[in-house]
């Protein structure tokens, strides 16, 4: 199969990538590299079947001409803004890239004839549950993150609903793993051990649905793949299990062998964090095979090995 992935140097989108062309399929990268890096592709830059072209999402005309010329079975839509404190301070170029981004990437789609679309979104549209979260549930989006990602569903349904390209919308969950962009907690915490032995982080207490980055791109590769779906799908990618920051922080701490000095900084607390986010994975299920083959513990070990913090 041929994909065009969005957003395909970034964190999640270079490992979709490099899975995609392990598989034996041809990809096509477009990417603006302002927050996915050119090193992150370095290992496949020269694969045959992979193809880059630099552009930025909101670019119709750039983004169109790498479309038609490449003809994708499907496209991937990842490219996107996504740390939650940056979005807040910058509302009007995330929903800019987010936004309209989106409806360029379906535009552009609907007018060249691609048949399927996967869209990333994300669980942060979600209120806060202590129960699982399901995809009937109710958005409360309570950032700018959130809300774009919102109006990007809807920009999903819309041409969905027009009837000449599927729609797979994918709620993601909290992945990490290496070749992160973005200073979200593990990020965070990592840069911060490597410069000193305690860590200044903000509230630990919440409690949130990790997954490693392998297992959320074969899930987006899998979902991409499904003939169980319908036009219009919602699915939710995340384990079902949910860690605090504390209990990162102790993982960490078991894996490197040492307690870890935790000093809590008011200063880093999120006006808008939510207290719990757990995916629930029925509906995931029902459409795939796909369960997480790295936990929590196994994954930050990878990770920790990939900053050179372990053997």
């Amino acid at each position: 199969m041929k994909y065009v992935v969005t957003g395909g140097a970034g964190f999640i989108g270079r490992e979709v990538v490099r899975q995609l062309l392990s598989a034996g399929h041809s990809v096509s990268i477009y990417d603006d590299f302002s927050f996915g890096r050119e090193a992150n592709i370095k290992e496949f830059a020269r694969h045959p079947q992979l193809q880059v072209t630099k552009g930025k999402v909101e670019d119709f005309t750039a983004l169109h001409a790498c479309v038609l010329s490449f003809r994708p079975d499907v496209v991937i839509h990842l490219a996107a803004l996504h740390f939650i404190p940056y979005c807040n301070r910058h509302p009007l170029q995330t929903i800019r890239i987010n936004v309209e981004g989106t409806y360029s990437v379906f535009d552009s789609c609907e007018q060249a004839g691609v048949s399927k679309v996967v869209m990333a979104s994300t669980g942060a549209i979600y209120p806060s549950d202590e129960n699982e979260l399901l995809e009937s549930g109710a958005a409360q989006p309570v950032d700018v993150y959130g809300c774009s990602k919102h109006l990007d569903e809807g920009i999903a349904e819309y041409f969905a609903r027009r009837g000449r390209t599927r729609v797979m919308t994918i709620r993601f969950f909290n992945c990490y793993g290496p070749y992160e962009t973005n200073e979200h907690l593990i990020p965070e915490i990592i840069k911060q051990l490597k410069q000193q032995p305690y860590l200044e982080l903000g509230n630990l207490k919440t409690k949130r649905d990790y997954i490693y980055v392998a297992d959320m791109a074969r899930g987006i590769i899998l979902l991409s793949q499904t003939g169980r779906a319908k036009p219009y799908e919602v699915v939710n990618l995340g384990t079902g299990l949910e860690y605090s920051g504390e209990e990162l922080v102790h993982s960490i701490g078991r894996n490197l062998g040492r307690e870890i000095e935790i000093r809590v900084d008011q200063a880093r607390f999120r006006p808008s964090d939510k207290m719990h986010q757990k995916a629930s994975t029925r509906r995931l299920r029902e459409l795939t095979d796909w369960t997480p083959q790295i936990g929590i513990e196994e994954g930050l070990r990878l990770l920790l090995q990939h900053e050179g913090m372990m053997s």
